[in-house]
């Protein structure tokens, strides 16, 4: 099992707040203070013991393993690409056509 190197709750950690909390003795307040962390830290490990989740979630966002999300990914990069490739082009010819402008050819040379 694979644990941030911030976490401040370990597995037993939480085991200990949900058994301590049931007893009735103990408020959140007194938990809080016990395992130095913030009441709202608590009341989310109280949360999520009910489900009796104990081990630390993962925090990798799901949404960027799903193919929807890299297609439309690869699609934004794609398009962006492709308005970069165009402001060069356009940019390239308006240089042509400058230096055109400025080059004059002699009467007499052949064309």
């Amino acid at each position: 099992m694979n644990i941030h190197k911030r976490t401040r709750l370990t597995l037993l950690d939480r085991q200990e707040i949900w058994r301590l909390y049931q007893t009735r003795l103990w408020k959140v307040v007194q938990l809080a203070e016990h395992f130095h962390v913030s009441r709202p830290a608590i009341y989310d490990v109280l949360k999520r013991a009910r489900l009796q989740e104990f081990i630390p979630r993962d925090s990798t966002n799901q949404r960027f393993k799903t193919l929807q999300y890299g297609l439309k990914r690869l699609a934004k990069v794609e398009q962006t690409i492709q308005e970069r490739l165009k402001r060069e082009a356009k940019r390239s010819i308006t240089n042509l056509t400058r230096a055109s402008s400025f080059i004059s050819i002699p009467s007499g040379f052949p064309s």
